[in-house]
This record gives structure tokens, C-alpha cells and sequence, in this order.
């Protein structure tokens, strides 16, 4: 079949391209979406509108996916980068779309080799972009940080003329494939200054080893005050002391995060190890914090799983409830809440 995409210009003659979707030869072979997906999607909760960030090692692009209420993919925005870098988040405002490209980047060596297919590269610069949501047409403006690496986002949101994205983040040289690294993994924002062009850095938490961030989803792209994290034993045997028996997926304490004035309160538990916390509000009325933590809590000897449900006003308190699941879950790293209504 004749292919009905219109031919590209070399990246440093279009340094962004939006591509009518209906003009997408591979939109119309592969539903609606042009070429992959993308790891984690962000939801406006004001327009209903699913964001995605999509990068492969067999495309020099990465792309900003945009599906309206219906299901439909209604633009594709291809971002030019150099070396293939692993894009595995990203983060949303109300004005922009957040990439982090970052020293990961895709090995060909490694994947012959039987190994994971992305290292760490210390020729690629570490920079974080914004790319208007209103307006691509003239690009995403990229501003350098220092080396790390970011796995997942915990929000971001637009400030004044700067930007707060908050974020787990390994300090330094990061090799994925082994999931060890000099530094800690802490919560950390940065907050970017397109009028200087420079990116500031602050801890929100001195907690090491944190993972799995999670608000409310409601706030997704809009200004937040709690945030919920996983910290893990497991995780920090493995980055500190690598070991055939480390590296579950899972761990023994929960935190919340008042980014507004630096209060933490924690969840332990005492037997097994948790995943990540999902946010369920209380009513449609609720507000940011008013509502309940879930998460599979696992007993490491593989025998048996329960749904552990945490009233988030208190945190540290006994569970509201813990559901006795029938068969094993296993250790996993994601969840997902979907409301019946």
C-alpha cells in the first residue's frame, strides 16, 4: 500500500512537525495511534484530554500524542532528539508538555550483547524541554540540568512564567539495566526559568529511595499540596549493595507528602511489602486530600495478597479496610483506580 505521509524535512530545517492525523498513513493501519505508545499517559482533568509522550529506538523522534473524550488521536507532534533516549515520563501543565531527555539513551552494542537495549551515556546532554500545549509550532525549548535520571513524575504545574515539576530523581551516572547508581533516588522539584533559561533544584524530602510518585489524580497538571510515595528496603539493598535475592518490586512503607509545608507522614508495614498507593476521592465534591490510599500488600513468600485501603487524612493510622484476595497478585510496580460511575 502507498504510503499517504508527507515527506519530512531534515530536523535541522523542521525542528517540529504536526502531522493531521488524517494524513498519518500509520494512524489509519494501527487504529489511531501513529506509531508506539508511551510508558505513563497524564489526563487533563479539565478537558479530558489523554497526553503521551511515545519513543522508540526505531524512530530518531519522540512524540507528543494528544486523544481527545472520544478516543481519537486529534494531533502528533514529532520532537526532534539526538541518540535515542529513553523517555519512560514525562510531566504536564496547563500550558506545557515536560520531556526529559536524559543520559539513557539506546545501545545497539547492548541489545546483541542479550543486555537491556538503553545505558547510561555521558556524551548525551541532560536537558529538560517544554513544548507548548497551545502552540508547537515553534518548538520545544530545552534547558540543561544536571546528570541524572528520572523514572517517574509525581505532578507539575505552571508558575507564573516558571514551571514546578516534581519528580523522583537518580543523582548521577544511572544504569537502567542493572537499576544501580552512585547517588540516591530522592523527591525532588525543579523549577524552570524560561525568562533565564536556567533550572533550579530542591529536595522536598531528606527520605532516600522513594518511588512510585502519585497524587490525586484530579490535580494532574494543576498546582498540589499532597503527594504519595513508596519507600523501599529492597530497592535500597539493591542500589547500595546489589544481591541475587534484592530488587522487588515492591516496599514496606508508604509516605505522604504536604508539599506546602514539608510534613511527612508514614505507613509501615510491618508484614510484607506495598506497591504503588493510588488516590481515590471520597465523593465527586471532595477535596485534594479528602479520600483513600489503595494498595496490594504482598507477603514475600508468594502466598497471598491483600487490597489495603488507607484513609488518606490518617495516613499512619490502621487500614479502613484490608481485602483478603482469593488468588496471589504478584509483585508488580503500577495500579490504577477506575471509578464504577
Amino acid at each position: 500500500m502507498a504510503s499517504t505521509k508527507p515527506p519530512q524535512k531534515p530536523a535541522d530545517q523542521c525542528p517540529i512537525l504536526t502531522i493531521p492525523v488524517l494524513e498519518h498513513a500509520k494512524a489509519a493501519t494501527l487504529g489511531t495511534l501513529p506509531d508506539g505508545f508511551a510508558a505513563h499517559t497524564k489526563t487533563d482533568p479539565q478537558t479530558g484530554e489523554v497526553h503521551a509522550v511515545a519513543y522508540s529506538y526505531l524512530q530518531d523522534n519522540v512524540q507528543h500524542i494528544v486523544i481527545d473524550k472520544t478516543g481519537r488521536v486529534v494531533r502528533v507532534t514529532e520532537i526532534p532528539v539526538r541518540d535515542k533516549p529513553m523517555m519512560h515520563d514525562f510531566a504536564l501543565t496547563e500550558k506545557y508538555v515536560v520531556l526529559y531527555d536524559l543520559p539513557v539513551t539506546f545501545s545497539l552494542d547492548a541489545a546483541k550483547a542479550g543486555k537491556f537495549p538503553y545505558v547510561w551515556n555521558p556524551a548525551h546532554e541532560a536537558r529538560v524541554g517544554l513544548l507548548s500545549r497551545e502552540d508547537s509550532s515553534d518548538g520545544t525549548r530545552w534547558f540543561p540540568v544536571e546528570p541524572c535520571f528520572v523514572f517517574h513524575t509525581l505532578n507539575a504545574f505552571d508558575d507564573g512564567d516558571g514551571v514546578c515539576v516534581d519528580m523522583c530523581r537518580y543523582a548521577g551516572r544511572y544504569d537502567v539495566s542493572l537499576l544501580t547508581g552512585p547517588g540516591p533516588v530522592t523527591l525532588d522539584r525543579w523549577t524552570i526559568d524560561p525568562v533565564s533559561g536556567k533550572v533550579a533544584l530542591r529536595s522536598l524530602s531528606d527520605r532516600f529511595f522513594q518511588e512510585f510518585p502519585r497524587v490525586n489524580d484530579r490535580v494532574i497538571s494543576r498546582p498540589h499540596r499532597y503527594g504519595y510515595t513508596t519507600s523501599f528496603k529492597q530497592l535500597r539493598d539493591h542500589v547500595i549493595a546489589p544481591a541475587p535475592e534484592a530488587g522487588h518490586s515492591s516496599g514496606n512503607v508508604l509516605i505522604k507528602h504536604d508539599v506546602q509545608t514539608g510534613a511527612v507522614e508514614e505507613h509501615n508495614f510491618e508484614r510484607g511489602a506495598a506497591g504503588e498507593a493510588v488516590f481515590a476521592p471520597a465523593s465527586l465534591s471532595a477535596g485534594e486530600g479528602e479520600g483513600y490510599l489503595m494498595s496490594f500488600a504482598h507477603d514475600l513468600d508468594g502466598s497471598k495478597t491483600d487490597l489495603v485501603i488507607l484513609a488518606a487524612q490518617d495516613f499512619a493510622s490502621e487500614p479502613v479496610a484490608r481485602i483478603h484476595l482469593p488468588v496471589r497478585v504478584p509483585l508488580g510496580f503500577h495500579g490504577s483506580w477506575i471509578a464504577d460511575r
